[in-house]
């Protein structure tokens, strides 16, 4: 048979908190020769000082009295307390859930990870009455201490013995019910110079039972991504590692007489004559249209846009996640997978600029240095402003250090370029006539395909 045994230190708590109570605490002892106040911190201790005690701190004589001034902290009597009892088979069950453990990194993850179920049975009430022992060797030494400690209770004070979110009992309260202002019959009352007050106090407490703990087995994870796995890469996925996911899989979804705009990362769905509207007047919702297919799976499922001109060549595509939209029916969060983007043929602008109303160092195009390049949208106008540099619309000037030399001529250029614009992080293309963004703009019917 098992041992039956529980202790959980739950007294012990109630009174380290209440002692807690009294620490820092100081008394003022005189003044040192810069005339500035002295400062004692008052120690306190538990225990009501007996004589073998007494005895002991004097170091076995009768001529070395006890130091002066501290706290002592007791207990005095711990009786049922009736008035805060409940049904003694009451159980209440928490849901408790804990972030995934990353056992390699040491560290918790931002996702879900076990749960569990916490039974916490009535727990028992009582009423823990404890003093509170200042001994001093004048009365001015009393006088202050007092001070500082009545006007904490008025005529209670909260105390927490755990900082645990499932203990209903670590909130109680320490109520001052009773002030005796000296007495020396605590400890050898041979020591008439040192005097004792002593304050009364009622804790209402409660003792748990132990509670049960049950890790939630039932349903342990919803796999809303669907792989077709081998027996290695099963065991993996088991044991939450890495495994092959370019097996996931998906449904396949594209319109005859439907087509999409994409455009600052929405995604919005259009009929056939490019509006919003469905035939029978009613906003087109990407909800109702999904749904003879399957549902969205929020950054899981992905639309792909087709760039090349052949319908059938999907190796191009430009992929993007997809999350439902806050408040737009009609629209689609699109998350675009940089590593789907065309390949960048020219260095990084800047910006984008037009010259005939901005410049160098007005505030909005930054003062000149050295390697910053820009598309200018209009030509530069012989000035000073620009450093007396020509320029044509769309070209790709950059600064050497004293002017604005043309890295890309536009008006000779008839081969598709792309470039990233650093200020929106936008891919841009060159189409041989305009800059325009890479994968931006309205895809027709058969350009583009959602997976679900």
């Amino acid at each position: 048979m098992a041992q039956q045994y529980f202790y959980d230190k739950q007294i012990r708590r109630y009174i380290q908190q209440f002692i807690r109570l009294f620490s820092g605490f100081s008394v003022q002892m005189g003044k040192n020769d810069e005339g500035l106040p002295i400062y004692q911190t008052t120690p306190v201790r538990y225990g009501d000082i007996n004589r073998m005690a007494a005895h002991i701190t004097r170091e076995n004589s009768e001529n070395i009295i006890n130091t002066v001034p501290f706290i002592s902290c007791y207990v005095t009597a711990l009786n049922m307390f009736p008035e805060r009892r409940t049904y003694q088979d009451h159980v209440d069950k928490v849901q408790v859930h804990e972030k995934k453990y990353n056992n390699t990194t040491g560290k918790y993850e931002n996702t879900k990870g076990n749960s569990y179920t916490v039974e916490r049975h009535a727990p028992v009430p009582y009423m823990l009455q404890m003093n509170c022992d200042i001994w001093t060797s004048n009365t001015d030494q009393k006088l202050q201490l007092m001070e500082q400690i009545l006007v904490l209770f008025n005529p209670t004070l909260d105390i927490r013995t755990n900082n645990s979110s499932v203990d209903w009992t670590s909130l109680s309260h320490v109520e001052l019910t009773n002030t005796t202002w000296s007495t020396r019959s605590v400890g050898s009352s041979i020591d008439d110079i040192i005097d004792v007050a002593t304050l009364s106090f009622d804790i209402p407490v409660h003792i748990n039972p132990p509670a049960k703990v049950k890790q939630q087995k039932l349903i342990h994870t919803i796999i809303s991504e669907l792989y077709n796995l081998d027996d290695d890469d099963l065991d993996n996925f088991k044991a939450s590692k890495d495994f092959d996911k370019s097996t996931l899989q998906y449904t396949i979804v594209t319109y005859e007489d439907r087509k999409v705009k994409y455009e600052n990362g929405n995604l919005q769905i259009l009929n056939k004559n490019g509006s919003t509207l469905h035939e029978d007047g009613t906003i087109l919702a990407w909800g109702t249209e999904t749904l003879p297919f399957g549902s969205l799976r929020n950054g899981i499922s992905q639309v792909r846009l087709r760039k090349n001109t052949d319908v059938s060549d999907s190796s191009d595509d430009i992929i993007g996640r997809l999350e439902s939209h806050p408040s737009d029916p009609n629209l689609l969060v699109v998350e675009i997978d940089a590593t789907t983007l065309p390949t960048n043929t020219l260095t990084a602008i800047d910006a984008i600029v037009d010259p005939t109303k901005n410049y160098p160092g007005d505030g909005v195009v930054p003062t000149a240095s050295v390697g910053q390049r820009y598309i200018v949208m209009e030509d530069i106008p012989l000035s000073t402003t620009w450093a007396s540099s020509v320029a044509k619309k769309y070209d790709i000037i950059e600064y050497n250090g004293s002017s604005w030399n043309v890295s890309f001529d536009s008006s000779t250029i008839d081969s598709t370029h792309y470039v990233v614009n650093v200020s929106s992080n936008d891919q841009l293309e060159w189409n041989a006539k305009e800059w325009v963004n890479s994968y931006e703009g309205v895809y027709n019917a058969g350009f583009w395909r959602l997976y679900l």
